[in-house]
């Protein structure tokens, strides 16, 4: 019975990991849409260089919903991992993005300035949210994560032993059957 609500608690767990997670994917899209309508117009007036470092950008921004997608199918210790790495590839892609930004306005003057800086502060925003999110997430993961495997230890190491005696049991008598045992005790004999 403790092993069905523990399957229930880590199924719950898993399910509102995946929402979080869910919800800060739909949010980075969201962003990247703004980011992506705002580079479009750049774009015209800069030409194939601000297109080129959107493209880079996006590609990161889908490698790291990548990142978070693979990590809400984990659980325990895993999933609070794959949520840090996440909140670090957001956080890198808000930099780069800051970064392509500062250089965007600093070739194009003045009305992609203004544009730049809209779709800096919103990536900031956006990359502080989904850090503080992530990092929810992470320590909730890790939280659930814990208690389950607190409650789990005991019975994972007494099977552990028990499927090791077996098998023990089971190379030894396949040694003796073959006469590579060494010695004329049967093997299929009680250990204990």
């Amino acid at each position: 019975m403790a092993s069905h609500d523990q399957s229930y608690r880590t199924g719950e767990a898993k399910g509102q990991a995946q929402e979080k997670t869910n919800q800060m994917l739909d949010q980075g899209r969201e962003t990247a849409d703004a980011v992506k309508g705002h580079a479009k117009e750049s774009k015209d007036r800069t030409g194939s260089y601000l297109s080129e470092k959107t493209d880079q950008a996006r590609d990161k921004a889908s490698g790291a919903a990548h990142s978070a997608q693979q990590s809400k199918d984990q659980t325990g210790s895993y999933l609070s991992d794959k949520a840090g790495q996440a909140k670090n590839k957001a956080g890198e892609t808000a930099e780069y993005t800051k970064e392509k930004a500062q250089d965007s306005k600093d070739q194009t003057g003045g009305y992609l300035s203004e544009k730049a800086n809209q779709a800096k502060n919103m990536a900031g925003q956006t990359a502080g949210a989904t850090r503080e999110k992530a990092g929810a997430t992470a320590q909730w993961a890790g939280d659930t994560a814990n208690a389950g495997m607190e409650k789990t230890a005991g019975v994972l190491q007494a099977t552990g032993e028990q499927v090791r005696n077996i098998a023990m049991g089971a190379a030894d008598a396949v040694k003796h059957t073959l006469g590579m045992g060494g010695n004329n005790e049967d093997p299929t004999k009680n250990r204990d």
